[in-house]
C-alpha cells in the first residue's frame, strides 16, 4: 500500500479513533527530534503524512511555523479539528504540493514505510532548503518484552523487527549520512484502551472486513482480559535525522 492507497482507502474510517488511541512522543524523543533537525521558533516545518496531527501539534509547542501535507481526506478533516492554526493539505511523499526550498525542516511520523523511497526521498529533497533536514520518528512496540511478544502472537502481528532505514535514505546521494537514535518508554493503559489501539493497527483499520475485524479485536478483548489494569504497554521509538547535501548530486 502507497500512500496514494492510504489515501483513498487506508484509515478514510475511524480517524477520531486513531486520534484518540494512538500514543503521542516522548519529551526525550521531541528534544532529540528538534535539537537534532534545528527545530525552534520560526523553523519553516512540514510534516509530511500528518494523519492526525500528533507530532505536529509538539512542534507547534517549539514555536516552530508548520505546514502538514496528509494524503487522507478522512485524516485531513480530523486534523483539521484537533490542531488549530495549521494549514493541512492534500498531497503524498511522492508529490509534495510546495515549491522547491520551501522549508527547513521535513518530518515523518509513523508513515515512512508507506513511501515509495526513490521518488519521495526526491521529491523531500526538491522542497528542503540546501542543509535542511528530514527528521523521521516511529513509536514501535518493544518486543524484547514479553507481554509484546504474547500480544503480537495474538494479534498475528505481521510485521518483522525494526527495519534500519539508512540504507534507504543514504541512497542517491540526497542527503548526508542518517544518524539513527532509539528511545525506550512505557504507556500505561486500560484493558479497552489496548483493545481500542490495537483496532488501529494498519493491517486491520485499512485491510480487515468487518467480520474478521470483529474476531480479531475478540481474541485481543479475551488476552488482555487477564491482565491488571494499567497495562503497560512497552515502545522503543526508533528515529532519523538525515541533512540535505547542499548540492546537486550529478544525474
Amino acid at each position: 500500500m502507497t500512500t496514494d492507497d492510504l489515501g483513498i482507502r487506508g484509515f478514510a474510517q475511524g480517524t477520531d479513533r486513531y486520534e484518540r488511541a494512538r500514543p503521542s512522543y516522548s519529551h526525550e524523543t521531541v528534544e532529540h527530534l528538534c535539537v537534532g533537525a534545528g527545530i525552534g521558533p520560526g523553523t519553516r516545518v512540514l510534516d509530511l503524512a500528518a494523519g492526525t496531527g500528533k507530532l505536529t501539534r509538539l512542534l507547534v509547542e517549539r514555536g516552530a511555523s508548520v505546514t502538514a501535507v496528509e494524503p487522507s481526506a478522512a485524516m485531513r478533516e480530523t486534523f483539521a479539528r484537533v490542531v488549530e492554526g495549521v494549514p493541512v493539505y492534500a498531497g503524498t511523499a511522492e508529490r509534495i504540493p510546495a515549491p522547491a526550498g520551501a522549508y527547513d525542516v521535513v518530518t515523518v511520523a509513523q508513515a515512512f514505510h508507506w513511501f515509495e523511497p526513490g521518488p519521495a526521498l526526491g521529491e523531500i529533497a526538491r522542497v528542503l532548503r540546501p542543509g535542511g533536514a528530514l527528521a523521521l520518528v516511529w513509536n514501535e512496540f518493544d518486543e524484547s518484552e514479553e507481554f509484546i511478544a504474547r500480544l503480537h502472537r495474538v494479534a498475528e502481528w505481521p510485521f518483522h523487527q525494526l527495519h534500519d532505514y539508512r540504507a534507504e535514505l543514504d541512497a542517491g546521494d540526497r542527503f548526508e549520512p542518517a544518524e539513527r537514535r532509539q528511545f525506550h518508554w512505557r504507556d500505561a493503559l486500560t484493558r479497552d484502551q489496548v483493545v481500542e489501539r490495537c483496532s488501529t493497527f494498519s493491517y486491520v483499520a485499512a485491510a480487515m472486513a468487518a467480520e474478521s475485524k470483529a474476531h480479531f479485536l475478540s481474541r485481543v478483548r479475551e488476552f488482555v482480559g487477564a491482565y491488571a489494569e494499567p497495562i503497560e504497554l512497552a515502545y522503543v521509538t526508533d528515529t532519523y535525522v538525515a541533512r540535505r547535501r547542499d548540492f546537486e548530486p550529478p544525474r
